[in-house]
Order: C-alpha cells, then sequence, then structure tokens
C-alpha cells in the first residue's frame, strides 16, 4: 500500500507497516447501511495516532446543523469528525492523522475534499499534527 500525505513534513518510520497494521486493527469490513447511503459502496475511517497509539477514531456519518461543524453535502467527513471525537486541538501535536477508504472487500484510494484538505493543513500549521496519511491504492481485505 502506498500512502500520500497532505504535507512535505517528516514522517513516521515505515509508514506503508504501519497504515496497514492500524487498517488491520481497527476496520470491519462491512456493507454500507443502504438506506441512509444508498449511492455509497465504501466508508471513510480516520484514526489519530500519537506515540503509536489510537487516540481518536472516527468514520464519515450523516450530519446535520444540529450536529456542529465538520460537514459537507450533509455528511461529516471522518478527518472532522476525528478531530471533533478528539475533543481538545492541543493534543493533535506531534500526532499523525491516517485515514482510508473501505468497502465491504478491499481498502481503497482516498484522498481530502477541498475543505477537509485545507482544515488538515490548518491543523498541521496552526496545532501542530505532524502528517496526514491517505491510501492511494486498492488492496484486497
Amino acid at each position: 500500500m502506498v500512502l500520500a500525505r497532505v504535507s512535505n513534513l517528516n514522517t513516521m518510520p515505515n509508514p506503508n507497516t504501519m497504515m496497514s497494521k492500524i487498517i488491520r486493527e481497527h476496520s470491519t469490513p462491512v456493507a454500507p447501511c443502504r438506506e441512509h447511503r444508498p449511492h455509497k459502496s465504501s466508508l471513510h475511517t480516520a484514526v489519530i495516532m500519537k506515540r503509536g497509539k489510537v487516540i481518536a477514531k472516527a468514520t464519515n456519518s450523516l450530519g446535520t446543523r444540529s450536529r456542529g461543524s465538520g460537514y459537507s453535502d450533509n455528511t461529516i467527513h471522518a478527518e472532522k469528525a476525528v478531530v471533533k471525537k478528539l475533543g481538545d486541538v492541543t493534543k493533535l501535536r506531534d500526532a499523525v492523522l491516517c485515514v482510508w477508504r473501505l468497502s465491504s472487500v478491499h481498502v481503497l484510494p482516498s484522498k481530502p475534499c477541498e475543505d477537509c484538505h485545507l482544515f488538515l493543513q490548518k491543523c498541521m500549521r496552526e496545532y501542530g499534527l505532524k502528517a496526514v496519511y491517505y491510501t492511494d491504492t486498492m488492496i484486497p481485505l
């Protein structure tokens, strides 16, 4: 699996091995909920890691204004949801964010939308997020 970064910051050693381990430990290939997302066939998952431990995990989901910020086109993207779930942006200092897209049988390529890309750049610049990794190849589970 090859990873793409949002920025040119220093990377953790062996990010491919790290990402594969995270995906195996924090993913369950499940068919998406057809009643809420009939046109979607995959689910984005994001985790924030610090010192080798996952400190927050979130997936994309349906959202409304009453659920707060971090939504686009009625969905809360995994990148914003995981930072929101973390609760305190000071915990982002020296942390790594990993994002992947999971179907029922494959890990699929993933990339940030423009809003999430800008949001993650701000997290790196202002809150000290060390690196952001996205999957960019398809691999079977």
